[in-house]
């Protein structure tokens, strides 16, 4: 049995605005960078509107309803073909065996801005840059680095090829430590038993393997008045990095980012999805690298 961890409750479609998350913001704060069990909500490229306007149609014509159950049938029996254990037992074979990282993860480069054309269907997500490996990125250059933006690229698809030495290459050494104690003391697991649970829910939300095409950073808004965000952040991993770790980091990196990210993937068939949604984010940059809390 793969282990119960506790699930991150899910973002929104597409870009989400500010207004609608804060009211959710302290429960998922705890919870964001853990990455435990994670049960990630994932939507469509289609809008809304056309979603209810086919179910009105599909609604009005007989012929139309049974076809559209008889899609249902078979998008049921894909959600089945995913052998969810089967794929775990499989990636830990490979997870147990790898090594924590020695080495920085070799990142790409991203060029220029590109701005789609109004006619096209990725118009309504905005202008991007597309790096070297293809993926888009939608981000304010003078927010976050293109270092930052890369390393994020490179963590999240360690989890689509179920890498734990890249993963670890991609997060801060003192947090990969801290977790494993404290999974070992509250869960009774190690960090790559986590690891590889994340990647299987991430793999079992797009029906089987996946890749990441799209990736949004923007700077959270202020959730308290009296407390800036990355006290807040810190405070609520107590547990797991101590108290006062916040002061104490400050005093080790350079620099410390605070980001909401969302994530877009297409799954083996080349369907694109919005895989994870408006979740906070920390980095730590330190002598020229970035490193992921999370």
């Amino acid at each position: 049995m793969l282990p119960k961890d506790p699930p991150l409750l899910h973002g929104l479609l597409l870009w989400a605005s500010s207004d609608e998350k804060e009211e959710d913001h302290m429960n998922k704060l705890k919870l964001t960078a853990l990455l435990l069990g994670t049960v990630m909500c994932f939507g469509t490229f289609a809008c809304c509107e056309n979603k209810k306007n086919d179910e009105s149609d599909s609604s009005a014509v007989s012929d139309e309803s049974e076809d559209n159950a008889s899609e249902n049938e078979d998008t049921e029996s894909e959600t089945e073909a995913f052998d969810r254990e089967g794929y775990n037992e499989k990636i830990m074979e490979r997870i147990e065996k790898a090594k924590v990282a020695d080495k920085a993860p070799v990142l790409g480069k991203i060029g220029k801005t590109v701005t789609p054309a109004g006619d096209e269907k990725e118009a309504e997500l905005g202008a991007y840059h597309e790096s070297d490996s293809g993926v888009k990125f939608y981000y304010n250059e003078e927010e976050f680095p293109e270092e930052l933006m890369l390393t994020l690229e490179a963590y999240f698809n360690s989890f689509a090829d179920a890498d734990y030495t890249a993963y670890t290459s991609c997060a801060y050494p003192e947090y990969v430590e801290k977790m494993d104690e404290y999974l070992k003391k509250e869960f009774e697991y190690d960090m790559k038993t986590s690891f590889g649970t994340n990647c299987t829910n991430l793999a079992e939300n797009m029906k089987g393997e996946f890749k990441v095409t799209r990736i949004k950073m923007d700077v959270p808004q202020q959730y308290e008045e009296d407390k800036d965000n990355l006290e807040a952040y810190f405070e609520s991993f107590s547990d797991v990095l101590g108290e006062g770790y916040y002061e104490k980091l400050k005093k080790e990196v350079d620099k410390i980012y605070d980001g909401e990210f969302y994530i877009m993937a297409s799954d083996e068939h080349g369907d694109e999805s919005l895989l994870v949604s408006a979740y906070e984010i920390v980095f730590a940059e330190k002598d020229g690298r970035y490193y992921v809390f999370g």
